[in-house]
């Protein structure tokens, strides 16, 4: 309680900006519709119309963007990362094995032949999964591959450590048809900037593109000390130049500061900062991106979630990133855990949570400021768009409701 009333002052005193109390409860509850799952852990986007949701005990069930549910796999962990695309759906089983079942309930899934490192993030790519495990009493990049009668095996590892939370991510930094690669945070170091934010202390001070049929390193780039990159995710947006770079979270003495990141063109194996805002100004202020869509102008990032959590808009000026603040009193993360999905983009909208975590706050991004404040029954866990970006999963302590944009 004592935490609750802090943070609402500290929401109450930014100044000039439109506040989430000002909002009111309009058409959105309406649009609100529960699911009768009990038990949920976890909900994950999925490659077809809706979310793959995983229960206590493991069992894994495909919802629809109508409300429909059925279950699908059992045996895995409830809250280990998952990727579905290219027809399967890959895990980690309860055990910690890789887990991959293809995207049809008439085949039994696979396992792989080694653990996984608990908290990586999992990708399918044409013809593997790559995943993160520790080798040495270091976490590598592995990409494993189906074998005729047997497991996923691991084929082949980075050579570089990467950071042991880290979601690799798909990219074509070059410009070059079929150039997609894997770019990972790196280079991982828990002494250089202790704040924990994400779960642990340990942060990226490198980041690599690594060829993703035998993860040699393509371009990299290392932070002088003091800095790390202190992010799991590594999100693609596209430059003003037409390529793709990557945004993420710089944090150093003055706290966290939005950077992209884009190849260096005139310097092979080389990537390096092309824009970058202005840090948030005082060590151990995070900052938490709310919504990055590939093409989208504007980037929708979240100052100081913990803390008063003000919804902001940057943009490119020049050959830097200068910010609007849209409203305050919202958040999109709690503080020490590495969930990083607790916010989703529905058309024109963006669904965030309050400061409390105990309503759901649906911003019009048509007139910033404007927000419907819908009351939940319990606290929210994960806001989860659907792949289709039509809908919303918004999954609480109670149980699932899913929220529908309204017709045009």
């Amino acid at each position: 309680m004592i935490r609750r009333r802090l943070l609402t002052a500290v929401a109450a005193v930014s100044a000039l900006l439109p506040s989430i109390g000002r909002g009111a409860s309009g058409d959105s509850h309406r649009r609100l519709h529960p699911v009768d799952l009990p038990d949920l852990v976890r909900i994950d986007a999925a490659e077809a119309d809706g979310w793959l949701a995983r229960d206590r005990r493991g069992r894994m069930w495909r919802i629809r963007e109508d409300g429909s549910a059925r279950p699908i796999a059992d045996g895995l962990h409830p809250d280990a990362p998952l990727d579905a695309r290219h027809g399967l759906i890959a895990s980690h089983a309860q055990e910690g094995r890789l887990w991959v079942m293809r995207d049809s309930p008439s085949e039994r899934p696979s396992l792989g032949d080694e653990r996984m490192a608990p908290h990586g993030g999992l990708l399918i790519v044409p013809g593997a999964i790559v995943g993160l495990v520790s080798r040495s009493g270091r976490t590598v990049v592995a990409r494993f591959e189906a074998t005729p009668a047997g497991p996923w095996t691991a084929r082949t590892t980075s050579e570089d450590a990467v950071l042991p939370d880290a979601e690799p991510v798909l990219v074509d930094l070059d410009g070059q048809h079929s150039g997609e690669h894997l770019a990972v945070l790196a280079g991982p170091d828990a002494a250089r900037y202790g704040h924990g934010v994400l779960g642990d202390a340990i942060e990226a001070t490198r980041v690599l593109w690594l060829d993703r049929g035998n993860l040699r390193v393509l371009r990299q780039l290392d932070l002088d000390a003091p800095y790390v990159f202190e992010d799991r995710l590594l999100r693609p947006w596209r430059l003003p130049n037409g390529r793709l770079g990557l945004v993420t979270m710089q944090a150093g003495p003055q706290g966290a500061q939005i950077a992209v990141l884009a190849a260096a063109l005139t310097e092979p194996g080389r990537l390096r900062i092309e824009l970058q805002g202005a840090p948030i100004g005082q060590r151990n202020r995070w900052m938490s991106p709310a919504v990055t869509r590939k093409n989208d102008p504007d980037l929708l990032v979240i100052h100081t979630p913990h803390i008063g959590g003000v919804l902001r808009r940057y943009a490119r000026e020049g050959s830097g990133l200068v910010s609007q603040a849209i409203m305050s009193g919202v958040t999109n993360h709690r503080l020490g855990e590495r969930r990083l999905d607790n916010s989703a983009r529905v058309g024109p909208w963006i669904l965030l949570a309050t400061q409390g975590w105990d309503e759901l706050a649906v911003v019009d991004l048509r007139a910033e400021g404007r927000v419907e404040r819908v009351p939940i029954p319990a606290s929210i866990v994960q806001i989860v768009a659907s792949s289709s970006g039509t809908a919303a999963a918004v999954l609480t302590r109670a149980g699932l409701m899913l929220w529908k944009r309204p017709a045009a």
